[in-house]
């Protein structure tokens, strides 16, 4: 038989610190020259349980001499193909659960339940414990075992918690079969009727590097690969300082992984080979299949927004020629709005010069408007003295007009230069 080395530890969880509960998780380890073994016993959260912890105790004490036995009994197996195991297997599970029953209900009789204890039981319950019925069910818990021998390794379990077998490749697997019946806080007891039904188990003639058990509340503080981890951090303390040294670092790590876990009561038991080669565990094939799952899943959406997106470019696209249409004819229009811009300034030039040219006409024709002016009423004074003196009537009143014009105002005659002439008197 390879050699191997044990290790074990348990201690209370901060939710049970938290409400001054003890702690119901139990721990053993054995070995000697033919046998290696490891249990944890996880006994129930449950005020109907008040002496679950008593009950993983006698759960773990009672797993590990059974296996001492059982070993002695197949011993001389060297090919458990050879023999009907299966039968061996299934005989000691039900050894198992009815002593464990025998042993709580002996308990149960020599310390009478008290008052106390009985405070917080269902009161349909509370009247079968009083009259000595389902004893068993005051020390409810769960049980994961491992043995292993020159020829074989036996994994027996009833409840959750955790059984891992790792392999020199890095190779660590759960061979027990999963319960179905554990599903959130329910899960199947050494409590439960006919409990001997309800094991599970795994045997090969395949000895593994190292085997680890644990109880729920170190399974549920870690992921898969967490897991694993943490039970090769253990096997490798192991091997590289020794068991005691390992169960000291357990002992101060178990309270931290409560603690930032689940919170619950924690136990691990497991034996390491010292010869056997152990690496470092591979990806869990679950999480690999985890992992595509999310990768693909991840593509799948990838791929919907791509649609999303290219939708969505379809439409901006079409936006963007619509402007630029838009955009062109509003070029082309704002080209002739320059051109008439252009044509409307030069119009404006020219009706400015225009204006300029009829400013100084209009000077010059006001300059001699006011000559002729002078010129008429010269004339008129002049003329109508004439018509006196040729005693012409009809002239008075122009003759009183007139008169306004000084008589020596009255040029003999008046001469015009060309500039002075009225427009319509040029010659």
């Amino acid at each position: 038989m390879q050699p191997y080395v044990q290790l074990n530890s348990h201690c209370i969880g901060k939710s049970h610190l938290a409400k001054s509960k003890p702690c119901e998780d139990y721990s053993l380890s054995y070995g000697d020259s033919s046998l290696s073994a490891a249990v944890i016993s996880d006994g129930h959260g449950d005020s109907n349980c008040f002496r679950s912890a008593e009950g993983a105790r006698l759960a773990c004490e009672i797993c590990i001499n059974l296996f001492r036995q059982f070993q002695g009994i197949s011993s001389h197996i060297t090919d458990i193909g050879s023999c009907d195991f299966e039968s061996m297997v299934l005989s000691l599970e039900r050894e198992i659960a009815v002593k464990w029953r025998k042993s709580v209900i002996a308990d149960s009789v020599a310390r009478p339940f008290t008052p106390q204890e009985m405070e917080q039981v269902l009161p349909e319950l509370a009247e079968q414990y009083r009259n000595g019925q389902l004893a068993e069910r005051a020390y409810g818990c769960t049980l994961v075992a491992a043995m292993v021998t020159r020829s074989y390794l036996l994994c027996i379990q009833i409840g959750d918690g955790k059984c891992v077998s790792a392999y020199p490749d890095g190779i660590f697997v759960e061979p027990v079969p999963k319960d179905e019946n554990c599903v959130g806080n329910r899960s199947t007891s050494l409590c439960s009727r006919e409990a001997e039904k309800l094991f599970r188990h795994y045997f090969s003639g395949i000895l593994p590097a190292a085997v680890f058990v644990s109880s729920d509340g170190v399974e549920e503080s870690f992921d898969a690969s967490g897991l694993y981890r943490f039970f090769y951090s253990s096997a490798y303390w192991c091997r590289e300082e020794g068991v005691h040294s390992s169960v000291n670092r357990l002992n101060d790590l178990l309270p931290k992984i409560s603690e930032g876990g689940s919170g619950d009561d924690v136990s691990i038991a497991s034996f390491v080979s010292l010869q056997a080669e152990l690496t470092a565990p591979k990806q869990p094939l679950e999480q690999v299949y985890q992992r595509v799952s999310a990768v693909s899943s991840s593509l799948e959406q990838i791929y919907d927004l791509i649609l999303s997106e290219n939708d969505k470019l379809h439409d901006k696209q079409r936006l963007v020629e619509e402007a630029e249409r838009e955009l062109d004819s509003l070029k082309k229009l704002m080209e002739q709005k320059e051109k008439n811009y252009l044509a409307v300034c030069d119009e404006c030039e020219a009706i400015k010069a225009g204006l300029f040219e009829l400013n100084k006409k209009r000077e010059s024709a006001a300059r001699n408007f006011e000559k002729a002016e002078v010129y008429k009423a010269s004339a008129e004074k002049y003329w109508f003295a004439e018509y006196r003196r040729l005693g012409m009537a009809g002239y008075e009143q122009e003759e009183t007009e007139a008169a306004a014009v000084p008589a020596e105002e009255m040029p003999a005659k008046t001469v015009f230069a060309d500039e002075d002439l009225p427009p319509e008197h040029d010659e």
